[in-house]
């Protein structure tokens, strides 16, 4: 289809345009109106106990450590967690993310440091929720510790590794109008060309069913006698 062809199609189909225009502003409204958004951020490292042999917690970390604290994380991150942490009064969205301590040639998760994220509307809101998903990850921990029945003195502690800091995510309200622009205007030529080609078939097929009917060559079948 050459653009010359195109544009008429657009211009008889000109009652399509004006709709996904307005579909279109419509979508671009609260796109360009988007409330702020701040990532609260903190880190946490899973540490085994002190020991005369690692005095050091660091020096004495197990993959076995890390893949306990990946294990957590995986249950809180469920369904079921998101809608305890609700109630417990955590705001917009979380994520609690093992963080890898590889290489890209060797990529293994040594170091059981945790990342937890929350992304909510409000600042102070978003700091409270962290600490709430920060306390209930180190609860789960203790809980986890209490069932398997391990004594004080050999149990893994959490500990901070990068305090709680908010962020302001950035948000470009000139490239979200652009971003809906052209999708708008995109989805609104293949609706448009779409409706034009299958309106040009259903009329095609219509002029050939009436061609057929006034054929000089068409006869009507004959009527059975009724003797």
């Amino acid at each position: 289809m050459f653009l010359s062809d195109m544009a008429g199609v657009l211009e008889r189909r000109w009652y399509l345009i004006i709709a996904g225009a307005l579909i279109t502003a419509a979508a671009a409204n609260p796109t360009v109106r988007t409330d702020d958004r701040f990532l609260a951020s903190e880190v946490l490292m899973i540490q085994p106990p002190v020991s005369p042999y690692a005095p050091n917690p660091v020096t004495g970390l197990y993959p076995s450590i890390a893949v306990t604290a990946a294990a957590i994380a995986n249950r809180l991150n469920t369904a079921d967690s998101q809608e305890t942490f609700r109630a417990k009064g955590v705001t917009g969205t979380y994520r609690f993310e093992p963080r890898n301590t590889g290489t890209r040639q060797e990529p293994r998760y040594v170091i059981g440091s945790m990342s937890i994220t929350n992304i909510s509307t409000d600042e102070e809101d978003g700091l409270r929720s962290l600490r709430i998903l920060s306390s209930t990850y180190e609860q789960e921990l203790k809980e986890m510790q209490d069932e398997w029945r391990v004594r004080k003195d050999l149990r893994i502690t959490v500990a901070t590794l990068v305090p709680a800091t908010s962020t302001l995510l950035t948000h470009a309200p000139l490239r979200s109008l652009i971003g809906v622009a052209l999708l708008g205007t995109l989805g609104t030529s293949a609706v448009t060309l779409w409706t034009d080609a299958a309106l040009s078939r259903r009329r095609r097929r219509a002029t050939a069913r009436l061609s057929t009917a006034d054929s000089p060559n068409w006869t009507e079948p004959l009527a059975r006698s009724a003797h």
